[in-house]
């Protein structure tokens, strides 16, 4: 994963397993949002099961290591994703345990 900005200092965790909930509002755009998160080292596993009412909106979950911490985790996969209509649902980091 790329390194993040020095000037997050005590908000910054080493190399922690994250997963977060994300989605995208514009199938035609998710692709582009998918290859930007994989572009920093993280994947993205789709939910088919998800589905809104509203729109062709498609789901996921993305899931990585960062040393961000909880907070700067979230701004940090907004800016990637918000470009292509991608949206940051839910977002926390695995424990030891691995839950």
């Amino acid at each position: 994963m790329r390194t993040h900005d020095a000037n997050l200092g005590e908000d910054r965790i080493r190399g922690q397993r994250f997963v977060a909930e994300i989605l995208f509002l514009d199938p035609d755009l998710a692709t582009r949002g998918i290859e930007a998160l994989a572009a920093v080292g993280c994947e993205f596993i789709p939910d088919p099961s998800m589905v809104d009412p509203c729109g062709p909106t498609i789901f996921g979950t993305v899931v990585g290591t960062s040393e961000l911490g909880e907070d700067a985790l979230w701004h940090w996969l907004e800016d990637i994703i918000d470009p292509f209509t991608g949206d940051v649902v839910e977002w926390g980091f695995e424990s030891a345990d691995g839950k």
